[in-house]
């Protein structure tokens, strides 16, 4: 079997092991789809916060039980594979924010992950496999992860008022923010951002865009109020984004800002008077994640907009180098 190791000298290295064994109450789960990530870039080219090495990378992915020492998994059973490892019994787990597990490990971040023909998961990190139904395309649900990040995030604001949307990045992540509240009712969605190629393609329709490429957000935005703000790219917020904000309008902090670079002050008193809501938001809980692959099981979410790019596992590398020249949004892994 093949697997893919970033090295503690920076090196992504395909490398041929031999299939591990199947581990004490636990299951072998063979991989069917995965996707490579923005962050799964980033680590290569920069490291990570969570990030420790050597490290299998991969973060994204569902496969199919082909051994099993644990009665309630059957071999065959399809599972996608939620990202923490968490614990269960700390008071966020028990609160179902599962992200803030005290002792929470991440696949493919400090925890070797999916880029790998097979991978073992012993009896204590089963609650990571998330079961759904034979007979659906792989590649229909390999992006419940992503898209349980758009959800975790927009749920911390449940009484905005659904009119006027702004998402700044017009990556994959932004792409699903926009699906996702297309699906929830927004009136106006509106997608900014620096390269006007990815403006044009791979989005849902009715979406409206901003080629920031010229000219200001707050130039584009004067007497623009926005209900929603979200950052889908880092350094989103580095700018007076509370000048465009209506009153009692939301702020997601999804997206950080980059390594190194000097933080945007927020004007308080504007926070203050507007009455804004500003939450952050790291991954995805657990039910969130559940509700995602729902989601796209079911097929209450329309991703049809993607034009995957599409390698086999030792194909990493070159997916890697397509994904930061930005020519696809999204690059998946279809064979291992």
């Amino acid at each position: 079997m093949k697997k893919v190791l970033l090295n503690e000298d920076g090196r992504l290295e395909v490398v041929e092991t031999s299939p591990p064994v199947t581990p004490p109450g636990g299951v072998l789960v063979s991989m069917r789809a995965a996707t490579i990530c923005r962050t799964d870039l980033k680590m290569v080219q920069s490291g990570q916060r969570d990030l420790s090495l050597p490290r299998i990378l991969g973060h994204e992915g569902v496969g199919e039980i082909i051994e099993s020492r644990n009665p309630l998994l059957k071999i065959g059973t399809m599972v996608a594979i939620y990202p923490g490892l968490f614990c269960g019994e700390c008071d966020p787990c028990r609160m179902g924010y599962t992200a803030r597990c005290e002792k929470i490990r991440i696949y493919g971040f400090n925890e070797d992950g999916v880029f790998r023909s097979i991978v073992p998961f012993s009896g204590e990190q089963l609650g990571s496999l998330v079961a759904f139904p034979q007979g659906i395309d792989s590649e229909q649900v390999v992006l419940a992860e992503p898209l349980a990040c758009c959800l975790s995030a927009v749920r911390k604001f449940q009484f905005a008022k659904k009119e006027r949307a702004l998402i700044i990045g017009a990556g994959a992540v932004g792409s699903m923010f926009a699906a996702l509240l297309r699906k929830q009712g927004w009136k106006e969605i509106i997608m900014a951002d620096k390269n006007p190629e990815r403006l044009s393609r791979e989005l849902p329709q009715g979406v409206e865009v901003i080629d920031t490429s010229s000219s200001s957000l707050l130039e584009r935005l004067t007497n623009v109020g926005i209900d929603l703000l979200v950052p889908a790219c880092p350094g989103g917020l580095d700018f007076h984004f509370w000048k465009i904000m209506n009153p009692g309008g939301c702020v997601s902090f999804f997206s950080g800002n980059y390594g190194g670079k000097k933080l945007q002050p927020i004007d308080m008193n504007a926070a203050h008077y507007k009455e804004l809501t500003l939450a952050g938001s790291y991954g995805c809980n657990i039910g969130d994640f559940r509700s995602a692959l729902n989601m796209l099981v079911e097929g209450k979410i329309d991703l049809s907009f993607f034009h995957f790019y599409r390698v086999p596992v030792e194909g990493i590398p070159e997916g890697m180098e397509v994904l930061s020249r930005q020519e696809v949004k999204k690059i998946i892994i279809n064979q291992f």
